[in-house]
């Protein structure tokens, strides 16, 4: 029987130079100085281990997940049904499958706002969120994590410059019938098929959900007499159908497009094949419509386009636009918070209500909220066309959009959350997670809306009326949360955090701070490893053969000396037949996927325990 004793270093104190290479803490080679002889059929063992770990973190793939919501407030007795929002599951690190990686909490901090900026999907929140390490002002101490909400309210007006084609798929592989130009959207007569409107979204960057304005001058279109259609619109990335590509999501229905109207239905339909927009100004047959994608239970709880009942407003319902009796010539959408107003403009602008949020409206009269699946929203704009008919324009007068954005690559499947689950699953995307949002019963018009009086505005701080909130464990009435687990090592005092204001940041910037001492765990458990040895052990999980010689205990927590001493040998054959030579000893420690533990710092020893298997 023989006992060796295996270390990096002389002590923790010792200071490693040039040697370094060869006396990592998580990897070292032990020379002899002379030859040590085993003998035949001799077996291994861990006897001991002490090893120190550095304060870093080891975190493997979605070995960490908190929930991002931003939304109503629901009280004791609410469930999801009163919100307009979902809560979206972001891993604290993007670490690949079958990867680990080793972060101080600094650093963890730091990955987290990459994290968060990827994944708050409200435009105006968007790559403002703010992460920081929380300390005892007094002590010094460690408390754990400090995240902002910033919020976009800027007011300046930015011509869009990109156009893409949002209409019927027609225009595939050949001209589109129509051009834009800095701001000005008119038909041509370029399209082989003449029997589809010239649809466009203007795709530089969405609309301000605080102040946002859209104005578009449609007096071109109008006086031709040619239908035409403005509107505001999330972007649809289907390119798996060629009958549909792009233009209405594939859980809505057209089951209540309007039967009785004349010509195209103003939305999107099967039959007319138009386009799709979640709110829509348009002129049909000589009447003005406004319609939005609005929820009724009627037709098997599937989202449908529908026309808002008009009337209460400064415009008279049915106001036909081929006399146009009040002269108007644009029509200007407002974003506040959850709440659309439409006005129409005369020539200098005078302004006279289309549709403004009152809670006495009808259900029918009620514009939706902007809710999660709309946050993200693009001018969209169309006329009527043929190889006869074009060269009429809707031009673009004022747009305020979302300047915080850093990246508005339209195509980027995280560009907005609704792009994000259509994406999840090949080739339709998990738009059922879509559809259970928006077709809860603030977005039907068989359920009485005003039970649940959902048009946040903008506060008195300048900020939309929602909450930020942070669910870092499974909560039963912010569902989904499945699979939170990140409270402790946030150092978050509850499981549901709501970001609050303070005086000590700009008015419209909330804060979420950890108060507790994160517990930094390690989610992945280490082994020792004899490389240069003859013994055998398998690694299912890897799929391979491997020189693991023990399973080492998960630490209580992280910067701290580890010993441990197993309660029983477990001995492994180094199959070898005659008696073994050895003049040196290379161990190392690993994760179950055999990546080294570089989280081990300082002085390593282990012991060895060998022993002839007769004995």
């Amino acid at each position: 029987m023989a006992l060796v004793v295996c270390s990096n270093l002389e002590s923790d104190a010792t200071t490693v130079g040039r040697d370094q290479s060869i006396f990592k803490p998580y990897s070292f080679r032990n020379a002899l100085s002379s030859t040590m002889t085993l003998p035949k059929n001799c077996q291994v063992a861990l006897e001991s281990v002490k090893y120190n770990l550095n304060g870093t973190v080891a975190i493997g793939h979605n070995s960490y997940i908190m929930y991002f919501y931003f939304g109503e407030d629901l009280d004791a007795t609410e469930d999801m049904d009163y919100s307009t929002a979902y809560p979206i599951r972001i891993p604290l690190v993007d670490v690949p499958p079958n990867q680990v990686i080793e972060l101080s909490f600094t650093d963890l901090v730091a990955r987290i706002q990459v994290q968060l900026n990827k994944f708050v999907y409200h435009p105006n929140l968007r790559d403002l969120v703010v992460c920081n390490v929380n300390k005892d002002t007094t002590t010094g101490e460690l408390e754990g994590i400090e995240i902002q909400f910033g919020q976009y309210t800027g007011s300046e007006s930015t011509i869009p410059v990109e156009a893409v084609e949002f209409g019927n798929p027609a225009y595939i592989n050949e001209e589109q019938g129509w051009s834009y130009d800095e701001g000005t959207f008119t038909t041509n007569g370029d399209a082989v098929d003449n029997d589809f409107p010239a649809v466009a979204l203007l795709s530089d960057k969405p609309i301000s959900l605080n102040d946002g304005e859209l104005i578009v001058d449609f007096s071109s279109a109008n006086e031709a007499n040619v239908e035409w259609r403005v509107g505001l619109s999330r972007f649809l990335n289907r390119t798996n159908n060629a009958y549909d590509i792009g233009f209405w999501p594939m859980f809505m229905s057209d089951a209540g497009s309007s039967s009785e109207l004349e010509g195209p239905q103003p939305g999107n339909t099967k039959e007319s094949g138009l386009m799709f927009a979640d709110y829509l100004v348009c002129r049909v047959g000589d009447e003005l419509k406004v319609c939005h994608t609005s929820g009724n239970s009627t037709y098997a709880d599937t989202p449908t386009w529908l026309d808002v009942e008009m009337g209460n407003s400064a415009v008279p319902a049915d106001y036909n636009l081929s006399t146009n009796a009040s002269s108007f010539t644009k029509v200007k959408f407002e974003c506040q918070g959850q709440r659309i107003k439409i006005s129409m403009l005369e020539e200098d602008d005078t302004a006279h209500i289309l549709y403004d949020y009152d809670s006495t409206y009808e259900d029918t009269q009620i514009l939706k909220p902007i809710n999660q699946s709309c946050w993200t929203m693009y001018p969209v704009l169309s006329i009527e066309r043929d190889a006869t008919t074009n060269g009429q324009s809707l031009v673009v007068d004022t747009f305020i959009p979302c300047d915080n954005i850093l990246n508005h690559n339209i195509n980027d499947v995280n560009n907005s959350w609704y792009q994000s689950v259509q994406a999840d699953d090949e080739p339709y995307g998990d738009t059922g997670v879509a559809r259970e949002l928006e077709t809860r019963p603030w977005n039907d018009e068989q359920e009485d809306k005003a039970t649940y009086n959902i048009q946040a505005e903008i506060n008195a701080s300048g900020a939309i009326d929602l909450s930020s909130k942070i669910i870092s464990q499974p909560s039963e009435q912010y569902v989904p949360s499945n699979g939170a687990n990140s409270k402790s090592i946030l150092g978050l005092p509850t499981s549901i955090m709501t970001a609050e204001y303070t005086s000590d940041l700009s008015p419209e910037t909330t804060r979420i701070r950890g108060t507790d001492r994160p517990e930094l765990l390690s989610t992945r458990t280490m082994f020792v490893r004899l490389e240069n040895f003859t013994q055998e052990c398998a690694n299912a999980r890897q799929g391979n053969r491997s020189k693991i010689i023990a399973h080492l205990p998960r630490e209580i927590s992280t910067n701290k000396r580890i010993f441990y001493q197993p309660n029983q040998r477990v001995y492994l054959d180094l199959n070898n037949s005659e008696p073994l030579n050895v003049n040196s000893f290379d161990i190392s420690f690993c994760y179950s996927n055999e990546q080294y533990a570089t989280n081990v710092s300082g002085q390593s020893v282990v012991v060895l325990h060998f022993k002839s298997k007769d004995s």
